[in-house]
């Protein structure tokens, strides 16, 4: 076996990681997308919320919608904090990625190398037999 081929598994290996770091970057990406969707909903319902509150007479209404706005913004807070640990998530997976990328690549010219080194071997192989072949021929065939 070459040693090229016995190179390819490497390189399958080096390709498979390439696209499961490429797949946890989609994954980390639909998830930082979910939560700031979710965020931009507590923050517009908020903005709703606030619209209302206007309309409040009585002091326990407004008390009530004071508890609630609090609560209301707890919620975005923790929206707001899941919404930043998501992105180091995801640009950790795109660093990630970037290095199985690179690593792939690597062995991909790598295996390529060997492969043109081992072609031009052959060739330079059959080329000496073919010389060796005609010299022989010219030696048996007298003039």
């Amino acid at each position: 076996m070459t040693r090229s081929k016995r190179m390819e598994p490497v390189k399958n290996l080096a390709d498979e990681r390439e696209r499961e770091a490429g797949a946890d970057v989609a994954r980390a990406r639909r998830a930082l997308e979910d939560a700031e969707k979710q965020l931009k909903q507590l923050r517009d319902y908020r903005g709703e919320y606030l619209a209302r509150i206007s309309g409040a007479q009585d002091g326990v209404r407004l008390q009530n919608y004071h508890a609630f706005l609090g609560r209301l913004a707890s919620a975005i807070e923790q929206q707001e904090r899941q919404v930043a640990t998501l992105l180091a998530a995801l640009e950790r997976a795109t660093d990630t990625w970037r290095e199985r990328r690179i690593e792939a690549a690597s062995i991909g010219r790598a295996v390529d190398k060997i492969a043109v080194g081992e072609r031009r071997s052959a060739d330079q192989r059959a080329q000496r037999d073919a010389d060796e072949r005609a010299m022989q021929r010219a030696v048996r065939t007298p003039d």
